[in-house]
Protein backbone atom coordinates (compact mmCIF):
# COMPACT_ATOMS: atom_id res chain seq x y z
CA UNK A 1 0.00 0.00 0.00
CA UNK A 2 1.17 3.47 -0.75
CA UNK A 3 0.83 5.27 2.86
CA UNK A 4 2.96 1.87 3.80
CA UNK A 5 5.64 2.62 1.23
CA UNK A 6 6.12 6.51 2.35
CA UNK A 7 6.16 5.83 5.74
CA UNK A 8 8.47 3.01 5.34
CA UNK A 9 10.45 5.83 3.14
CA UNK A 10 10.51 8.14 5.62
CA UNK A 11 12.25 5.36 8.38
CA UNK A 12 15.05 5.02 5.83
CA UNK A 13 15.85 8.10 5.10
CA UNK A 14 16.03 8.82 8.92
CA UNK A 15 18.14 6.02 8.99
CA UNK A 16 20.91 6.89 5.81
CA UNK A 17 21.87 10.23 4.70
CA UNK A 18 21.56 9.27 1.03
CA UNK A 19 19.67 6.24 -1.12
CA UNK A 20 19.32 6.47 -4.43
CA UNK A 21 16.12 5.63 -5.99
CA UNK A 22 17.21 2.40 -7.70
CA UNK A 23 17.78 0.71 -4.54
CA UNK A 24 14.75 2.31 -2.99
CA UNK A 25 12.86 0.59 -5.94
CA UNK A 26 14.80 -2.14 -5.31
CA UNK A 27 13.83 -2.26 -1.63
CA UNK A 28 10.03 -1.44 -2.18
CA UNK A 29 9.32 -3.85 -5.47
CA UNK A 30 8.21 -0.74 -7.52
CA UNK A 31 9.54 0.98 -9.83
CA UNK A 32 11.76 4.23 -10.02
CA UNK A 33 9.36 6.30 -11.58
CA UNK A 34 6.97 4.97 -8.93
CA UNK A 35 9.52 5.88 -5.96
CA UNK A 36 9.71 10.11 -7.81
CA UNK A 37 6.67 10.34 -6.91
CA UNK A 38 6.42 9.01 -4.00
CA UNK A 39 9.16 11.88 -3.06
CA UNK A 40 6.93 13.98 -4.60
CA UNK A 41 3.69 13.06 -2.52
CA UNK A 42 6.15 13.39 0.82
CA UNK A 43 7.22 17.34 -0.44
CA UNK A 44 3.98 18.13 -0.46
CA UNK A 45 3.16 17.24 2.41
CA UNK A 46 6.23 19.55 3.91
CA UNK A 47 8.48 16.77 4.80
CA UNK A 48 12.25 17.99 3.52
CA UNK A 49 13.53 15.75 1.44
CA UNK A 50 16.01 16.48 -1.18
CA UNK A 51 17.76 14.86 -4.08
CA UNK A 52 22.01 15.26 -5.50
CA UNK A 53 22.36 14.49 -8.76
CA UNK A 54 25.10 12.48 -9.63
CA UNK A 55 26.62 8.92 -9.13
CA UNK A 56 27.28 9.33 -5.11
CA UNK A 57 23.58 11.53 -5.29
CA UNK A 58 20.82 10.27 -3.98
CA UNK A 59 17.85 11.26 -1.81
CA UNK A 60 17.90 12.54 1.32
CA UNK A 61 15.76 14.35 4.30
CA UNK A 62 17.20 17.48 5.62
CA UNK A 63 19.46 16.87 9.13
CA UNK A 64 17.58 19.49 11.01
CA UNK A 65 14.49 17.35 10.65
CA UNK A 66 16.54 14.11 11.53
CA UNK A 67 17.42 15.23 14.60
CA UNK A 68 14.51 16.44 15.90
CA UNK A 69 11.90 14.17 14.50
CA UNK A 70 13.48 10.97 14.40
CA UNK A 71 10.82 7.98 14.55
CA UNK A 72 12.98 5.11 15.05
CA UNK A 73 16.54 4.69 16.35
CA UNK A 74 18.93 2.22 15.84
CA UNK A 75 18.07 0.50 19.34
CA UNK A 76 14.74 0.66 17.86
CA UNK A 77 15.73 -0.59 14.88
CA UNK A 78 18.25 -3.50 16.47
CA UNK A 79 14.65 -4.82 18.87
CA UNK A 80 12.13 -4.76 16.18
CA UNK A 81 14.93 -6.74 13.94
CA UNK A 82 15.55 -9.42 16.80
CA UNK A 83 12.06 -10.28 17.29
CA UNK A 84 11.67 -10.94 13.35
CA UNK A 85 14.56 -12.76 13.45
CA UNK A 86 13.35 -15.13 16.01
CA UNK A 87 9.99 -15.87 14.07
CA UNK A 88 11.63 -16.31 11.11
CA UNK A 89 13.12 -19.62 12.54
CA UNK A 90 9.08 -20.18 13.41
CA UNK A 91 7.48 -19.18 10.10
CA UNK A 92 9.14 -19.28 6.71
CA UNK A 93 7.31 -16.78 5.20
CA UNK A 94 8.91 -14.37 2.39
CA UNK A 95 7.09 -11.09 3.71
CA UNK A 96 9.05 -11.60 6.90
CA UNK A 97 12.35 -12.03 4.58
CA UNK A 98 11.59 -8.90 2.83
CA UNK A 99 10.87 -6.95 6.03
CA UNK A 100 14.39 -8.04 7.50
CA UNK A 101 16.13 -6.91 4.60
CA UNK A 102 14.40 -3.62 4.36
CA UNK A 103 14.97 -2.83 8.23
CA UNK A 104 18.69 -4.01 8.29
CA UNK A 105 18.85 -2.05 5.09
CA UNK A 106 17.84 1.27 7.05
CA UNK A 107 21.20 0.38 9.51
CA UNK A 108 23.13 0.99 7.04
CA UNK A 109 24.79 -0.91 3.94
CA UNK A 110 26.78 -3.58 6.33
CA UNK A 111 23.60 -5.08 7.02
CA UNK A 112 25.10 -5.61 10.40
CA UNK A 113 23.41 -5.30 13.88
CA UNK A 114 24.96 -3.70 16.77
CA UNK A 115 25.68 -5.58 19.75
CA UNK A 116 22.63 -6.64 21.55
CA UNK A 117 22.50 -7.84 24.85
CA UNK A 118 19.06 -9.79 23.87
CA UNK A 119 18.78 -12.94 21.12
CA UNK A 120 16.61 -15.32 20.43
CA UNK A 121 16.91 -18.67 19.26
CA UNK A 122 13.96 -20.73 18.15
CA UNK A 123 15.74 -23.51 16.56
CA UNK A 124 15.30 -26.20 18.68
CA UNK A 125 11.72 -25.52 17.63
CA UNK A 126 12.38 -26.42 14.19
CA UNK A 127 9.47 -28.62 12.48
CA UNK A 128 9.87 -31.14 9.73
CA UNK A 129 9.74 -29.15 6.21
CA UNK A 130 6.24 -30.30 5.53
CA UNK A 131 5.16 -29.32 8.89
CA UNK A 132 6.61 -25.77 8.07
CA UNK A 133 5.43 -25.67 4.07
CA UNK A 134 1.57 -26.15 5.97
CA UNK A 135 2.20 -23.00 8.51
CA UNK A 136 2.99 -21.15 5.14
CA UNK A 137 0.29 -22.65 2.76
CA UNK A 138 -2.48 -21.90 5.44
CA UNK A 139 -0.30 -17.78 6.42
CA UNK A 140 -1.30 -16.80 2.19
CA UNK A 141 -4.54 -18.61 2.46
CA UNK A 142 -5.49 -16.13 5.31
CA UNK A 143 -3.79 -13.37 3.41
CA UNK A 144 -6.04 -14.26 0.09
CA UNK A 145 -8.85 -15.22 2.35
CA UNK A 146 -8.90 -18.44 0.85
CA UNK A 147 -11.20 -20.78 2.07
CA UNK A 148 -9.23 -24.36 3.44
CA UNK A 149 -10.71 -28.10 3.48
CA UNK A 150 -8.96 -29.92 6.66
CA UNK A 151 -9.31 -33.12 7.45
CA UNK A 152 -8.77 -33.60 11.08
CA UNK A 153 -8.52 -35.83 14.21
CA UNK A 154 -9.56 -34.10 17.42
CA UNK A 155 -8.09 -35.32 20.98
CA UNK A 156 -11.13 -37.79 21.16
CA UNK A 157 -9.43 -39.22 18.07
CA UNK A 158 -12.66 -38.06 16.09
CA UNK A 159 -11.90 -37.59 12.33
CA UNK A 160 -13.32 -35.30 10.66
CA UNK A 161 -13.95 -33.02 7.31
CA UNK A 162 -14.13 -29.33 7.84
CA UNK A 163 -14.45 -26.20 5.22
CA UNK A 164 -12.44 -23.33 6.97
CA UNK A 165 -12.72 -19.97 6.41
CA UNK A 166 -8.88 -18.81 8.11
CA UNK A 167 -8.25 -16.12 10.31
CA UNK A 168 -5.44 -16.78 12.63
CA UNK A 169 -1.74 -18.65 13.09
CA UNK A 170 -1.00 -18.42 16.49
CA UNK A 171 2.18 -20.29 18.46
CA UNK A 172 1.80 -21.62 21.93
CA UNK A 173 3.91 -24.20 23.98
CA UNK A 174 5.68 -25.43 20.87
CA UNK A 175 2.68 -25.83 18.94
CA UNK A 176 0.75 -24.17 16.04
CA UNK A 177 -2.89 -23.40 15.95
CA UNK A 178 -5.16 -22.10 12.90
CA UNK A 179 -8.00 -20.19 14.20
CA UNK A 180 -10.91 -19.28 11.79
CA UNK A 181 -14.70 -20.32 11.23
CA UNK A 182 -16.05 -23.37 10.60
CA UNK A 183 -19.01 -23.95 7.60
CA UNK A 184 -20.23 -27.27 9.54
CA UNK A 185 -20.48 -25.92 12.65
CA UNK A 186 -21.48 -22.56 11.82
CA UNK A 187 -19.03 -21.01 14.49
CA UNK A 188 -15.18 -20.01 15.17
CA UNK A 189 -13.10 -22.92 15.77
CA UNK A 190 -9.08 -23.65 16.89
CA UNK A 191 -7.70 -26.28 15.26
CA UNK A 192 -4.23 -27.63 16.50
CA UNK A 193 -2.30 -27.94 13.29
CA UNK A 194 -0.43 -31.27 14.46
CA UNK A 195 -3.88 -33.07 14.19
CA UNK A 196 -4.33 -31.82 10.73
CA UNK A 197 -3.86 -34.98 8.83
CA UNK A 198 -4.71 -33.12 5.13
CA UNK A 199 -5.08 -30.00 4.17
CA UNK A 200 -6.12 -28.30 0.70
CA UNK A 201 -6.47 -24.41 -0.55
CA UNK A 202 -9.47 -23.87 -2.24
CA UNK A 203 -9.46 -21.34 -5.43
CA UNK A 204 -12.61 -19.97 -3.69
CA UNK A 205 -12.23 -16.76 -1.47
CA UNK A 206 -15.09 -15.14 1.27
CA UNK A 207 -15.80 -12.48 2.72
CA UNK A 208 -14.10 -11.74 6.06
CA UNK A 209 -16.27 -11.72 8.93
CA UNK A 210 -15.63 -9.66 12.37
CA UNK A 211 -12.98 -11.70 14.21
CA UNK A 212 -10.87 -11.74 17.46
CA UNK A 213 -8.46 -13.78 18.70
CA UNK A 214 -9.59 -16.96 20.66
CA UNK A 215 -8.31 -18.02 23.96
CA UNK A 216 -7.27 -21.34 23.55
CA UNK A 217 -9.77 -22.73 25.72
CA UNK A 218 -11.51 -25.72 25.43
CA UNK A 219 -14.38 -25.67 23.29
CA UNK A 220 -17.87 -25.25 24.95
CA UNK A 221 -19.77 -28.03 23.02
CA UNK A 222 -17.13 -30.49 24.46
CA UNK A 223 -17.85 -31.07 28.75
CA UNK A 224 -14.90 -28.96 30.20
CA UNK A 225 -11.96 -31.09 31.58
CA UNK A 226 -12.76 -31.67 35.85
CA UNK A 227 -9.83 -30.02 37.27
CA UNK A 228 -8.82 -30.88 40.47
CA UNK A 229 -6.08 -29.88 43.22
CA UNK A 230 -2.89 -32.57 43.55
CA UNK A 231 -0.49 -32.75 45.99
CA UNK A 232 2.90 -33.52 44.00
CA UNK A 233 5.95 -34.46 45.47
CA UNK A 234 8.90 -34.00 43.00
CA UNK A 235 12.71 -33.95 42.91
CA UNK A 236 14.63 -31.39 41.45
CA UNK A 237 14.38 -32.29 37.87
CA UNK A 238 10.64 -32.64 37.92
CA UNK A 239 10.82 -28.96 39.37
CA UNK A 240 11.80 -27.03 36.10
CA UNK A 241 8.98 -28.51 34.35
CA UNK A 242 6.42 -27.47 37.21
CA UNK A 243 7.89 -24.02 37.08
CA UNK A 244 7.51 -23.92 33.04
CA UNK A 245 4.13 -24.70 33.21
CA UNK A 246 2.52 -23.75 36.65
CA UNK A 247 3.81 -21.08 39.08
CA UNK A 248 7.07 -20.98 41.22
CA UNK A 249 4.38 -19.89 44.38
CA UNK A 250 3.04 -23.65 44.05
CA UNK A 251 5.99 -25.45 44.99
CA UNK A 252 8.06 -25.52 48.55
CA UNK A 253 10.52 -27.53 49.79
CA UNK A 254 10.73 -30.32 51.51
CA UNK A 255 14.19 -31.04 52.35
CA UNK A 256 16.72 -30.68 50.29
CA UNK A 257 16.14 -33.00 47.71
CA UNK A 258 12.45 -33.05 47.12
CA UNK A 259 9.91 -30.29 46.88
CA UNK A 260 5.67 -30.08 47.25
CA UNK A 261 4.01 -29.04 44.42
CA UNK A 262 0.16 -28.30 44.32
CA UNK A 263 -1.18 -27.58 41.21
CA UNK A 264 -4.36 -27.80 38.88
CA UNK A 265 -4.66 -30.93 36.65
CA UNK A 266 -7.10 -32.27 34.39
CA UNK A 267 -8.38 -35.71 36.12
CA UNK A 268 -8.42 -36.89 32.50
CA UNK A 269 -5.77 -38.57 30.02
CA UNK A 270 -4.86 -35.47 29.06
CA UNK A 271 -3.34 -34.65 33.01
CA UNK A 272 -2.23 -38.52 33.18
CA UNK A 273 0.21 -37.63 29.98
CA UNK A 274 1.36 -34.84 31.53
CA UNK A 275 2.74 -36.91 34.90
CA UNK A 276 4.28 -39.25 32.50
CA UNK A 277 6.39 -36.97 30.91
CA UNK A 278 8.13 -36.75 34.42
CA UNK A 279 8.57 -40.53 34.97
CA UNK A 280 10.22 -41.18 38.00
CA UNK A 281 10.79 -37.75 39.00
CA UNK A 282 7.17 -37.37 40.34
CA UNK A 283 4.80 -39.03 43.21
CA UNK A 284 1.31 -38.12 43.89
CA UNK A 285 0.92 -38.00 47.50
CA UNK A 286 -2.84 -38.27 48.04
CA UNK A 287 -5.32 -41.29 47.12
CA UNK A 288 -8.01 -39.75 46.22
CA UNK A 289 -9.80 -40.00 42.70
CA UNK A 290 -7.35 -38.12 40.29
CA UNK A 291 -4.71 -40.85 41.82
CA UNK A 292 -6.74 -43.60 41.15
CA UNK A 293 -7.66 -42.49 37.55
CA UNK A 294 -3.75 -42.31 37.04
CA UNK A 295 -3.27 -45.86 38.55
CA UNK A 296 -6.17 -47.45 36.20
CA UNK A 297 -4.42 -45.27 33.20
CA UNK A 298 -1.02 -46.82 34.34
CA UNK A 299 -2.47 -50.13 34.40
CA UNK A 300 -3.94 -49.71 30.99
CA UNK A 301 -0.74 -48.70 29.00
CA UNK A 302 1.04 -52.19 31.21
CA UNK A 303 -1.47 -54.66 29.90
CA UNK A 304 -0.63 -53.26 26.23
CA UNK A 305 2.38 -55.30 26.31
CA UNK A 306 1.57 -58.26 28.85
Amino acid sequence: MKIERLIGIIMLLLQRELVSASEMATMFEVSKRTIYRDIDTLAMANIPIYTLPGVKGGIGIMPTYKVDKKLLTVEDLTAIITGLGGFEQLLSSTDIKKTLLKMKNMLGHSNELPASPISLDFSNLAMRQEFNEQVEKLHLAIKKQQFVALTYIDRDGNQTTRSVEPYHLLFRNRSWYLQGYSLEREDFRTFKLSRIIDLEVAAETFEGRAFTVKPLNAPITQPPFEMQEVSLIIDKTAREQIVLRFNVNSIEPLDETYFLAKVMLPNHEVGYRFLLTLGVHVTIQNQDDFYDGFVAYLQEIQNKYD
